[in-house]
């Protein structure tokens, strides 16, 4: 793994960020991180992934700094009387790590910690420079992240579950957009996860049950793709319309890869949305790491470990949810599915867990009191660079906090309200932040001004909506700009051999008039380049890279070039 061309390096201080278009939103200034942290950090820059070797490595280190000074002086580079003993220390620290862990060091474990230490030595010198406490901003992408690691208040715990066994790893530290304090803000978060080309049933229920559980003050868990994920978000964030946002519970979406690598694009809104209404972006892995599709795996273990419960509310046999469901039973949550039609295969999933009796029945999708523990507000803590905790101002504040439940479609119409509301009354910041208004998220067939006149007709202020199971159809597309367009324009002969290939593949499945699905092109690989794409994890890398780029799009699981390739 190598970000050194990926990420731009500079020097000094952490930067800040101010979310002023919601009232959930507060003054943060993103602080140095503590120099454990930062040297978690460059030891995950070391990785190509969950290394349980690492893990053990760092148990049995005094610190991560010590364990990065130990690393680099016995690089093969160095002169003999400096690598032979450092070389001898790391050994110490993997062997004492694995006592602590409790487990054996054979001959085998030290053969792979060799293998392991000898990959951490290559990669570690992609790093721009040596000297960690240097790269600070390098690491926060400057100062627009957070790091966290495992001693800071807004680590959660339930991450430690991932060391029970002796093939897993917890991360070593994590990446953050978006309000660190998310995190820990629900002692028992609700997961909810499934197929990316979802049906309208399977959109519907994990809307729904997003919302009522943020509705009851409960983190709303998923890994932020289209599809189920995307729903699940959507459906935290509706729940703030017409409540104190005081009360609502957050919702935090786990990447596969560095946060300057989030995707897909179409859910740039949705990902904007989440930041601003309170929400975390995170990923365990540095800025500049591809999310390849292996790395999606790893990712559902964190959405895993951090989920009390978790749903899948729709999955094909071979869903990456059900890989998500896998390490939740490993870890002992508590895993629900939610039945389906038995002659839809995007239901076989679901239908296989609780037949298998892997999973409970998700009866009502309606209400999740018998699913989760009991209401409550978030519990949005101490935060090193957040001035103030949401919820302890006076009733004034509050008042002022609720989000109003008639509310414009555009939240750039609301932005530039807001500012021109700014200066005329420069004194009235603190309402301000809460003029900004969230995306309606129910429409009538009539348009947005209908809908919020009707919505505006029939509640009174501080009144609970009922749920509309609604959400922003991203789907929707605007109308075209030939100029724009041809700006935007996708070239095929630029891109890298491989995706060329796979666009190749795409073409000549619609020649043989075969639905484009990642088994029709493995099926059509296999026929006329098998050496190339030998299996379904090829196939899959190459689509996420191809969605990441804007060539591909997806319409009801469906596979289709963009509009916008040349």
């Amino acid at each position: 793994m190598s970000n050194a061309t990926d990420i731009r390096q500079s020097g000094g201080t952490a930067g800040s960020v101010d979310h002023t278009d919601t009232g959930l939103a507060v003054s943060r200034t993103i602080p140095m991180p503590p120099t454990d942290t930062l040297y978690r950090a460059a030891l995950t820059f070391c990785l190509d992934g969950a290394d349980v070797m690492m893990y053990a490595t760092l148990k049995g280190a005094e610190s991560a700094e010590s364990l990065w000074h130990a690393l680099a002086q016995s690089h093969p580079s160095q002169p003999s009387e400096i690598c032979g003993p450092a070389l001898s220390r790391i050994d110490r620290m993997f062997v004492d790590g694995l006592t602590r862990w409790g487990r054996k060091a054979s001959a085998n474990a030290m053969r792979s910690f060799r293998n392991a230490l000898s990959g951490w030595h290559n990669r570690m010198m992609d790093l721009p420079s040596q000297d960690i406490i240097q790269l600070a901003d390098w690491f926060t992408m400057d100062g627009t992240q957070w790091i966290i690691g495992p001693g800071h208040p807004c680590w959660p715990s339930q991450l430690a579950d991932l060391s029970i066994r002796s093939d897993w790893a917890p991360p070593l530290c994590l990446w953050i957009k978006g309000d660190p304090r998310a995190l820990t803000s629900c002692a028992k978060p609700v997961g909810i996860v499934g197929s990316r080309d979802v049906t309208e049933y399977g959109r519907y229920v994990a809307h729904t049950v997003a919302e009522q559980a943020a509705v009851a003050g409960h983190l709303v868990v998923s890994g932020g793709a289209m599809g189920t994920d995307a729903a699940a978000h959507w459906g935290a964030l509706n729940a703030l319309h017409g409540r104190m946002p005081a009360n609502v519970g957050r919702t935090v979406a786990v990447f596969a890869g560095g946060l300057n690598h989030i995707g897909p694009m179409r859910n740039r809104t949705l990902f904007e949305r989440i930041e601003a209404q309170g929400g975390a972006l995170i990923s365990e892995l540095c800025p500049g790491t591809i999310p390849e599709a292996r790395r999606f795996l790893l990712r559902n273990r964190i959405i895993a470990a951090m989920s009390s419960t978790l749903i899948v509310t729709q999955a094909r046999l071979r869903s990456g949810a059900l890989n998500t469901a896998g390490w939740a039973c490993e870890l002992l949550r508590e895993v629900y599915a939610v039945p389906g039609d038995i002659n839809q295969p995007c239901n076989a999933g679901c239908n296989k867990m609780i037949g298998d009796h892997r999973a409970m029945i998700l009866c009502a999708a309606t209400s999740t009191e018998d699913i989760c523990h009991e209401r409550h507000k978030p519990v949005m803590g101490v935060c090193p660079g957040i001035s103030k905790s949401i919820g302890q101002d006076s009733s004034e504040n509050e008042e002022a906090m609720e989000v109003p439940a008639t509310t414009p479609l555009s939240p750039a119409s609301s932005e530039s309200s807001a500012s021109q509301e700014s200066s005329q009354d420069p004194g009235h910041s603190k309402r301000l932040k809460t003029k900004h208004t969230q995306p309606t998220l129910v429409q009538s067939k009539d348009g947005p001004a209908s809908a919020t006149a009707e919505t505006g007709a029939n509640k009174s202020k501080g009144e609970e909506l009922p749920s509309s199971h609604q959400m922003p159809d991203l789907r929707v597309k605007p109308k075209p700009d030939p100029e724009k367009e041809a700006q935007q324009r996708i070239i095929i002969a630029k891109l890298p051999e491989m995706e060329r290939t796979l666009v190749a593949l795409i073409r000549e499945c619609r020649k043989r008039h075969l639905i484009v699905t990642p088994d029709a092109l493995l099926r059509v690989a296999r026929e006329t380049v098998p050496d190339e794409i030998p299996n379904i994890g090829t196939i899959l890398e190459l689509l996420g890279a191809l969605e990441l780029r804007g060539v591909i799009e997806r319409d009801a699981g469906i596979l289709k070039l963009s509009s916008r390739v040349g």
